[in-house]
């Protein structure tokens, strides 16, 4: 962890933000004096991350949670239905609230075009967590503000289609509506540095 922390202090300073590489450079001396763990207690949420309002999952089946989505006037991709009734796709029986963060590949100071493994690696290593699979649906229901244009991708472990490859849920606004879609994500598929994920932040 502290190699990583040091990664980030060394792309702050080279961006002239002397501050924010103060910090990263502290927290990485505090981990090898204390040989610290491989990931943060804290989340260390990494500059150009966006905090989003608080959601409140569960308590829904599929079945409500694709109802709510229709009634609700959201559009639902053939891709991501098939998520909503794929029997990998569970649901919190009682309700519980996360705090959730909108990171793109390159906020996580990621070069090139990194897989989903080292993104989800990376991420967790800041204290970020993968998100339940239903954060995409609920998410969707209350994120009706999205702005115009925006892709984004839900962090989570990947859930089988029909067709038996792994992907998440994701989140669109364009042409006629705000949609809930479906997307293919294997370990080994590489993304975009604007392409953007939400991940909950660890408690």
């Amino acid at each position: 962890m502290a190699t990583e922390l040091d990664k980030l202090a060394e792309y702050y300073r080279g961006k002239g933000n002397s501050p924010r590489a103060s910090v990263y450079s502290a927290l990485a001396a505090e981990e090898r004096s204390t040989g610290g763990p491989e990931t943060v207690s804290t989340p260390v949420i990494p500059e150009g991350a966006i905090r989003l309002p608080d959601l409140t999952i569960g308590g829904k089946t599929p079945k409500q949670l694709e109802k709510a989505l229709v009634s609700g006037g959201f559009r639902v991709s053939d891709y991501a239905r098939d998520l909503l009734r794929s029997r990998c796709f569970t649901t919190l029986p009682d309700q519980q609230t996360l705090s959730l963060v909108r990171v793109t590949v390159s906020d996580l100071v990621l070069t090139g075009c990194p897989t989903t493994d080292q993104i989800y690696t990376k991420a967790t290593s800041l204290g970020l967590e993968l998100c339940p699979a239903e954060v995409g649906p609920q998410l969707r229901l209350t994120y009706k503000d999205q702005p115009f244009g925006e892709w984004l991708y839900i962090g989570m472990k990947q859930i089988a289609a029909s067709r038996g490859d792994p992907s998440v849920f994701g989140l669109d606004r364009f042409g006629v509506g705000s949609w809930l879609s479906g997307y293919s994500a294997d370990p080994d598929s590489p993304w975009d540095p604007k392409d953007g994920f939400v991940f909950s932040l660890r408690k």
